[in-house]
């Protein structure tokens, strides 16, 4: 049994290596998307040839096969990390899509209950306005018929103050007439102006 080398056993490292890398890429792969998932075809086969190698060659070139292991190993961890920031990039996207989504139709859902409200505000007022303007004929046709009832019942004149006024004498009487504001009533007679006062 021939011993192995410093640089055999640090190709076997590298080889070990690569094939670890191939493996943990083949099970990523599955759980990514097809299309983001083809596109670490090319660097598994590369890692996967560069772990394929015979102890003769392994033998004859350590120094050459760990290279390309370790190189193959690098580009697929390369790979890798690019094909998963790719796939949390558009993760992200599309939460962000999903979140813009939602507040979108929450800004919606918002704006027509504010636009029924609204609508039932202007509902109101036109009801209050209707209502005013009912009670506002109620009014008048109550005015109107009080000042009917008021007009239809007649005066009749108080005796007591028609007898007070028979005992003043003209010029008292004028001088109540002009205290009252009255027009007219310095040419009238006595009987005239207890008419006027009453």
């Amino acid at each position: 049994m021939a011993k192995t080398t410093k640089d055999e056993r640090a190709a076997l490292e590298a080889i070990d290596e690569a094939a670890d890398a191939v493996s943990r890429a083949k099970k990523l792969r599955r759980s990514l998307p097809k299309k983001q998932g083809r596109k670490l075809d090319d660097a598994i086969d590369e890692a996967r040839d560069a772990a394929d190698v015979t102890k003769k060659r392994i033998r004859r070139a350590p120094r050459d096969v760990a290279r390309t292991a370790e190189r193959a190993a690098r580009r697929l961890e390369r790979a890798v990390a690019k094909v998963v920031a790719a796939v949390e990039h558009k993760e992200r996207l599309r939460a962000d899509a999903r979140a813009a989504a939602e507040a979108a139709e929450a800004a919606e859902r918002a704006a027509a209950l504010r636009a029924e409200e609204a609508k039932a505000a202007r509902k109101a007022a036109r009801r209050a306005e209707k209502d005013a303007a009912r009670a506002e004929r109620a009014a008048e046709l109550a005015s109107d018929a009080l000042t009917v009832q008021l007009a239809a019942r007649p005066v009749e004149p108080d005796a007591e103050a028609e007898g007070a006024l028979a005992a003043m004498t003209v010029a008292q009487l004028r001088a109540k007439a002009r205290s009252e504001g009255r027009s007219g009533y310095s040419r009238l007679a006595k009987a005239a102006l207890i008419d006027l006062l009453s």
